[in-house]
């Protein structure tokens, strides 16, 4: 039987406030990074903290123990929501939160604290330090604290530790000001055996609702009795007065002493609003009279003042959500722009403005009438409204401006979805659309449910279903000049999409287009070119890529001879001249993520360039922050979503540090036309995906790479010419052969692995960057990956460069591992929060195993046989996955990898029959034959 036994582990104290930045910071759960319980637990703690802070919801407190004093800081929950938060963060503490005391050696009678003791004892402990460390240098430090118990206290809120070291002369007056301050805190609380508190109800006058005449002038101050265990049950102080003996009963209830604590409260709260005073002449007061700028002081300063001493408010429905000062807007086109026959950003549309009070609208008169009255609260169509004579002003100011305009489209869509939400300082109430902007709107809520638009009549292939959905929405974006972001998951065929979308451009207009340019990492270049000569053969496409490319006026003049350019970030960069002189048809960005860095260099060059069309493929649209979505859309839509600043601090801040629902639920809105997201696990499209989905990785070879490469053909080509002129045995051959095979695939996988020097691995690979890339999309959302390689000496550089890079443990299983250790390998895999990658040799993981816990199969390195890699890939794809399998096979570009690939594809039907195990059919191949096959060409 186990047993749990004291473990001591040593660790570091930190201040709180030192490590505050860390846990504001902490990604949600399934972020990339993977974090402690605890670490996930004290940052949701640390947020609802800093909340109170943020909203002042914390009070000054004199504490006592054994005789000594201590000035503390201690927040204050007095709303509902927040005893809900922290009831559930109390029920969701995790064990490791309290470890450090459960395992504490004997003995230890008290055991592990509560966790509302340990939760109350972290949130007390953040207040106290904050408010010491932040509120401090805001002091006068000219001002001296008296030199009484009330002085003392002062100054122990803001010394360190809060101790007060009380000279002998004070010690009777602060334990008066202790006792004092224990009785303001039992009224705030209600004290320990009260039933009812006193609570003050304000009553707008009376309106006749079919005349809509005022028929009592003033407002009603009502006074009542609220019980503290259900605050909608309210008593009339006609009871208290009637009661006999003084103590009221009513229902289940009781309350000693009533009429004698209602006067003292009454004048309690007389002192906090005089007006009150006049009602206390009566013997029975229940109500007293306001006017209308009285009943203004109650709603704005005094109810909140008289909550925070204990008592009740309850002000009018209306006055929480009040109907402000504002404007409303109409928006429609000008028939100019309606005859130009395409929109873009910079488009002029035609805005009408109209004050408004909350959804009612305002005339010039009616407006004019209201200011008039010189009062705050005024009421309209028997509705009470607040006019600030700042907010006046600005209207006023604002109607001699504003009323009749010309704005650009960008401007309209951020109104129009959100993203302003106020015009020079007055909120946006609503907006009306009509016109072609009123269809546009419509059709951005449509998404992907536009009208379906056929695949392009020069396309060679087919669409599936939500592809076709996709390449028309990205075909609807593009004829109104907006920016799109194709954020399809990994594997649902952006790239087929975006092919589409530049056929269907080029065959549906009346004119030649200038040249697209599509900008992807280094890694995938071949593949974008063999993915449009394969599916789009008639587009023309010209790689501007490596040391002999085309520069300046050539450069130029070659991309107008042809339909597509494809290039990388890193050359953008560093032919950003020449390229911003060219206005291109199309911009889309591959792998977009490669922008999310707003200060980056080649961010800033992507942004100079100049297009009618911009898109941007990305299977992670927001990787870490939200920075990364606002550098994205500067590029698609710029201006659309403010300045960086202006994101910032509306919308980055409240949703990473607080999950502000409210400014999440409004990016969404004003994101999301702009956004085309379709997941593996939607319905929609995996009903449309096959069981599993194969695709050709293309990956170019590092300058290293290439001439290693080169060196071991025209070295290893010679032994074998050698050879044979010798005349030695076909065996002799055969092995040289396959020795030159090896060499060159080890070259491929990486030139670490063919020295055999142990250096680093980073920068030096194609194939591995490129793994590198998939691999964080793959673990971004949430997935799991097997990969596989014939070479055991590549798998632990790899075990351990991926670790190191992604901060998760990575398996790796090889023919040396014992068969215990594979077993409990495998089964810690399969675990539901197991390891996200597992490296395996493709012989002693290709048979044998179930590791359905993955949905990514990598082949890093090829096996030339079909069957064989399909039996690798089946540890994945077999019964009890319950996910679309989606494989990998990455190929060197114009490398053996490639047309030995090309080989097999030509001899499919016939694979099982030519193709033997591993490569040794290759050594059949004559010499001129063998030397084609291996020869380094061009992509």
């Amino acid at each position: 039987m186990p047993t749990l036994l004291p473990w001591k582990v040593t660790g570091l104290s930190v201040s709180l406030l030192d490590v505050l930045d860390l846990l504001v910071t902490v990604p949600v759960v399934g972020a990339q990074r993977y974090w402690g319980q605890d670490l996930h637990y004290w940052s949701a703690a640390v947020k609802l903290g800093l909340e109170l802070l943020a909203r002042q919801a914390y009070l000054p407190g004199l504490r006592e123990k054994k005789g000594r004093y201590r000035a503390v800081w201690f927040p204050v929950l007095d709303r509902p929501a927040d005893r809900l938060r922290l009831d559930a963060l109390t029920e969701a503490m995790p064990p490791v939160c309290r470890a450090r005391f459960e395992l504490k050696a004997v003995p230890s009678p008290a055991g592990a604290p509560a966790p509302a003791r340990l939760l109350d004892s972290f949130l007390d402990r953040l207040v106290d330090e904050a408010v010491r460390d932040w509120g401090a240098p805001c002091l006068d430090r000219r001002r001296k604290a008296p030199k009484d118990a009330a002085g003392l206290w002062w100054s122990a809120l803001w010394a360190p530790d809060g101790g007060m070291l009380v000279p002998a002369k004070l010690r009777r007056d602060v334990a008066a000001l202790h006792k004092a301050h224990q009785a303001w805190l039992a009224q705030l609380r209600g004290g320990d055996r009260a039933t009812f508190r006193l609570c003050f109800r304000l009553e707008p006058p009376e309106v006749d609702t079919e005349t809509g005449r005022v028929t009592q002038p003033n407002w009603k101050l009502s006074y009542l009795l609220q019980a503290h265990d259900d605050p909608s049950l309210l008593i009339s102080l006609d009871r208290v007065w009637q009661a006999r003996g003084g103590t009221l009963e009513y229902l289940t209830y009781r309350f000693e002493q009533a009429q004698e604590r209602v006067l003292a409260g009454l004048g309690a709260a007389a002192r906090l609003f005089p007006p009150m005073l006049r009602s206390l002449r009566t013997a029975r007061p229940q109500s007293c009279d306001l006017t209308t700028g009285e009943a203004y002081a109650f709603l704005r300063e005094v109810g909140p003042l008289l909550e925070g001493s204990g008592f009740g408010a309850l002000v009018p429905p209306w006055w929480s959500k009040p109907a402000k000062l504002g404007v409303r807007a109409k928006v429609h086109t000008t028939q100019v722009e309606v005859n130009q026959g395409m929109f873009t950003l910079d488009t002029l549309v035609a805005f009408e403005w109209e004050l408004a009070l909350g959804d009612t609208p305002l005339s010039k008169d009616e407006f004019e009438r209201l200011v008039a009255l010189k009062m705050p609260l005024v009421q309209v169509r028997g509705q009470w409204v607040l006019l600030q004579p700042d907010e006046v002003e600005t209207a006023i100011a604002f109607w001699e401006r504003q009323r009749h305009r010309e704005m650009t489209l960008r401007d309209a869509l951020g109104i129009a979805l959100g993203a302003s939400a106020e015009v020079e300082g007055l909120p946006v109430q609503s907006v009306e659309v009509s016109g072609r902007i009123g269809d546009l709107l419509a059709d951005l809520q449509a998404g992907e449910h536009v009208a379906l638009v056929p695949a392009p009549e020069g396309f060679v292939g087919q669409l599936r279903p939500y592809q076709m959905r996709g390449a028309s929405w990205l075909g609807f974006m593009r004829h109104w000049g907006l920016g799109a972001c194709l954020a399809d998951d990994m594997g649902l065929g952006k790239t087929i999409q975006a092919i589409a979308l530049l056929l269907r451009a080029r065959e549906q207009s009346e004119t030649a287009l200038p040249p697209a340019l599509l900008v992807c990492p280094t890694s995938v270049v071949g593949n974008w070119k063999r993915e449009i000569a394969r599916f789009a053969p008639e587009l023309r496409v010209l790689v501007h890529h490596g040391g002999e490319r085309d520069r300046g006026m050539a450069l130029i003049e070659a991309a107008e001879e042809h339909d597509v350019v494809i290039t990388t970030y890193g050359l953008v960069r560093r032919d950003v001249e020449t390229l911003t002189e060219m206005t291109w048809s199309d911009v889309i960005l591959d792998e977009a993520q490669n922008i999310k860095n707003p200060d980056a260099k080649q961010t800033r060059a992507v942004r100079s360039l100049h297009s009618h069309n911009r898109c941007a493929l990305t299977g992670t649209p927001v990787e870490n922050r939200l920075s990364d979505l606002w550098s994205m859309m500067q590029f698609l839509n710029p201006g659309l979503l403010g300045t960086r600043q202006s994101f910032r601090k509306r919308y980055a801040l409240p949703i990473e540090r607080y999950q502000d629902a409210e400014a999440t639920a409004k990016l969404r809105k004003l994101v999301e036309p702009f956004v085309l997201r379709r997941l593996k696990t939607d319905p929609a499209v995996i009903q449309d995906l096959p069981e599993k989905l194969e695709m050709k990785v293309y990956c170019s070879l590092t300058q290293e790479q290439v001439t290693l490469y080169q060196a071991v053909v025209e070295e290893q080509f010679q032994a074998i010419e050698m050879a044979a002129a010798e005349g030695q045995s076909a065996i002799s051959r055969r092995g040289a052969i396959l020795r030159m095979l090896l060499r060159l695939k080890q070259v491929c996988n990486h030139p670490a692995q063919y020295l055999g020097d142990g250096s680093a691995l980073r920068g030096r690979s194609g194939k591995l960057e490129r793994l590198v890339e998939m691999l964080e999309e793959a673990l971004g959302v949430g997935d799991r990956a097997l990969i596989f390689t014939q070479f055991r000496e590549m798998g632990h550089p790899l075990q351990s460069h991926l670790q190191a890079l992604f901060g998760v443990e990575v398996l790796y299983l090889h023919g040396g591992t014992p068969s215990k250790r594979r077993d409990e390998m495998v089964a810690r895999f399969q675990a539901q929060q197991g390891p996200p990658i597992f490296i395996l040799s493709l012989k002693a993981g290709g048979t044998g195993l179930n590791l359905t816990a993955a949905n990514h199969v990598f082949h890093f390195d090829r096996w030339w046989n079909p069957a064989v890699e399909d039996q690798a890939t089946d540890r994945a794809y077999r019964i009890g996955q319950t996910r679309d399998v989606q494989v990998h096979k990455f190929i060197c570009a114009g490398t053996l990898e490639e047309k030995i690939d090309a080989l097999i594809e030509s001899k499919k039907s016939l694979a099982q029959s030519v193709v033997g195990a591993g490569e040794g059919w290759l050594t059949e191949l004559s010499t001129d034959d063998l030397r084609a096959v291996i020869t380094l060409s061009e992509e």
